[in-house]
């Protein structure tokens, strides 16, 4: 091979290696097009699902909102329902045994023992009322005997009067009435004390002598039955 052919062979040679080179760099970049075009797509698609999942979620939580506060309302509804209901029933039962005496028994009764709850801890506010149901009504005159019972230490029974408890005058605890005698308080439960019952007495003075009583369960005034 003489040197021009040489020649000739280097510059095909060089040409060949050039379009190999082209070729596969040409193939390189249309691959890496597709390739960025892909990803572009999927790009786009995951931004659409993401935005569609936020959506759908900021619907859901305001749906959920929605709910829960309807609910609440629906409860505290409910409970104001309640509350009254048993305020007027209480209410009507009072005022029965004063002006309707044949709903209730002759003579003097004692009402029902209302407890309420207070903010601080053990601290409790009470009323009762004595009533009297006869038609023909004077006055009447009496004592009211008024104790907590229940547990201390090493559950030895022990009884407290409600009265002291209460810090209330002794003389709180007599009465002339003709219709009835209302009696509210507050007290704290004694340490190391659990409560079991109320005992309320009823001692009329006029006529013969005359006892009137009533118990009523801790658990049932505090609403803890269980």
């Amino acid at each position: 091979m003489n040197e021009k052919q040489k020649y000739i062979f280097f510059v095909l040679l060089g040409l060949a290696g050039l379009g190999i080179g082209y070729l596969l760099g040409a193939g390189q970049n249309w691959y890496l097009l597709n390739r960025v075009a892909e990803l572009e797509e999927r790009q786009t698609t995951l931004y659409e699902q993401a935005e569609t999942a936020d959506y759908q979620k900021h619907m859901a939580e305001v749906e959920l909102g929605i709910e829960q506060a309807a609910s609440k309302q629906l409860q505290q509804e409910l409970a104001a329902a309640q509350d009254e209901t048993l305020a007027l029933k209480r209410e009507l039962s009072f005022y029965q045994k004063i002006m309707a005496p044949e709903l209730a028994a002759e003579g003097v009764v004692i009402d029902d023992f209302e407890l309420k709850r207070l903010s601080d801890l053990g601290h409790y506010q009470f009323r009762f009322a004595v009533l009297q149901t006869e038609r023909q009504r004077g006055f009447v005159k009496g004592t009211i005997q008024a104790t907590l019972e229940g547990r201390g230490e090493d559950n030895q029974s022990v009884t407290f009067d409600l009265y002291e408890l209460a810090g209330l005058s002794p003389d709180e605890q007599s009465f002339t009435m003709r219709y009835f005698k209302a009696q509210t308080g507050s007290f704290k439960l004694p340490v190391n004390f659990a409560a079991e019952q109320v005992r309320l007495r009823i001692v009329l003075e006029e006529g013969s002598p005359r006892e009137l009583e009533r118990l009523f369960l801790w658990s049932e005034l505090t609403g803890d039955n269980t």
